[in-house]
């Protein structure tokens, strides 16, 4: 076996053709954050959103497992949003590489920490409820730490959790290190070094951030960079969503063929069932709204966000509980109200975020401003969303566009999915053809999303739904 003894950034791509098998060529940028990880005992990679952080560690921690015996286990700790989208990465950048999820009830959990698995992928909310009396001593020689500005708050008890894991190697993931006050990135700092206290001056800081942190802007490597970034980010539904989706799910066959049009029915049980995707009516619910405010904290002070629903109601919904400065931008909205809101989002004095119905969003509108989008829910044609994208991708703007879309695990979204990207590429609808027209669902179709192989005869023509 052959021990890996340098982390140059040649080395580790040679080892990592031979022995790892990253699928998919990486960016120079982040072959040089694989081998600023891989060399760290305590490290801080700070990459803007949209340029990796997560595919960087997966290789680093895949290449430190592989040959090294340095490391056996390693423990990655995320919001509980975007855990199922750690295992989507691990399974994507490291295939060879055994890993779980932590779930389960207490005693679940501590069985698979004792568990000898590789890699294990845990919330933070897991975390604080287990504390050090469930997690053996010895069981993780690596900590990651996803979105580490959730530890800012030192005496807190997650924070305290997470800062008190033994671990040989720590791992930081940030794109908001320092939001507010100098003392949430010295919780950082003390998470990667426990001797380093909350009483350092800001040139203690200065000096170890020399050495501990990368943070490369968008701006640093455009160059490598395509024009839109796009980011899918798959969700577990909450308890009560769940409960709600399978109930409504389990009635579909009589739902459908109660009706007289076969078409309406189809649409209005996939409706009801994205729906639920978005939110629980009853209990208030909603996974996609954790993963949105997510993003946002990600994105940053500076980032205008444009989130775009197919629903009114859903908007309505998210503006009532979004803790940042936002907008409204609907369809019944007069001009004079559309425009003073899409001049406030321009002037980036205030709202960071723009919600924004997909319909009133791909429709004559100039909202280049943006730095991120996000589509919280999927429309049933892929030109309309893309003619959205394409109101925010102005063609000379110096940086990417990033883009994100949720799709919710194991539901009629991941279909719908499914069945857009095979009617259109969205990098090219955007980049080479952004006028393209699409087509609606068809009866074939619907039935596919429902999961209904055997319906009654077939209609002909696609259908869609409006706003």
């Amino acid at each position: 076996m052959v021990l890996l003894v340098s982390a140059d950034v040649a080395t580790l791509r040679q080892v990592a053709a031979e022995r790892v098998g990253v699928p998919v060529p990486l960016h120079e940028y982040q072959w040089e954050g694989v081998s600023f990880l891989y060399r760290s005992h305590g490290a801080l990679l700070a990459d803007e959103m949209g340029l990796g952080k997560t595919v960087q560690a997966v290789v680093a921690m895949a290449l430190l497992l592989d040959g090294r015996n340095e490391v056996d286990r390693v423990l990655v700790v995320a919001p509980a949003s975007l855990t199922l989208n750690w295992m989507a990465e691990l399974s994507a950048w490291a295939p060879q590489l055994p890993a779980r999820r932590l779930e389960g009830d207490a005693d679940d959990r501590v069985a698979l920490y004792m568990l000898p698995i590789p890699v294990l992928v845990g919330s933070y909310e897991q975390l604080r409820m287990d504390g050090l009396d469930r997690i053996p001593r010895d069981a993780f020689d690596l900590v990651v730490l996803d979105e580490a500005q959730r530890i800012k708050e030192r005496d807190s008890v997650t924070s305290l959790a997470c800062r008190l894991l033994p671990r040989s190697r720590s791992w930081a993931l940030s794109a908001t290190p320092l939001e507010n006050r100098l003392e949430d990135i010295k919780t950082i700092l003390g998470f990667l070094d426990p001797a380093f206290g909350p009483d350092r001056h800001r040139r203690d800081v200065a000096r170890r951030l020399e050495v501990s942190m990368l943070r490369r802007r968008k701006s640093d490597v455009r160059g490598e960079l395509p024009p839109v970034i796009l980011q899918d980010i798959r969700l577990d539904l909450g308890v009560e969503q769940r409960r709600r989706y399978d109930a409504l799910w389990g009635t579909r066959d009589s739902y459908v063929r109660g009706g007289q049009d076969l078409a309406t029915a189809m649409f209005g049980l996939i409706t009801r069932l994205k729906v639920i995707c978005n939110r629980d009516e009853e209990s208030g619910t909603s996974t996609k709204l954790e993963a949105l405010e997510t993003v946002i904290e990600s994105a940053g002070e500076s980032a205008r966000i444009i989130v775009f629903s197919q629903f009114v109601k859903t908007l309505e919904w998210i503006s009532g509980r979004l803790a940042v400065t936002h907008e409204r931008l609907v369809g019944s909205m007069d001009m004079r109200a559309r425009e003073a809101a899409m001049d406030r989002f321009r002037s980036g004095m205030t709202p960071r975020a723009l919600l924004v119905s997909l319909r009133a969003g791909g429709v004559g509108l100039n909202l280049g401003e943006a730095t991120h989008i996000v589509l919280f829910d999927r429309w049933w044609n892929p030109a309309v969303e893309n003619q959205a994208i394409y109101r925010a991708h102005r063609f000379d703007r110096d940086d990417p566009l990033h883009v994100v879309r949720f799709v919710v695990r194991e539901s009629i979204e991941e279909r719908i999915a499914d069945i857009l990207e095979e009617k259109a590429e969205l990098f090219d609808d955007i980049v080479e053809r952004p006028q393209a027209k699409g087509a609606g669902f068809g009866r074939a179709e619907l039935e596919r999303i429902l999961g209904m192989t055997n319906g009654p005869p077939e209609q002909d023509g696609a259908v869609g739904l409006e706003d």
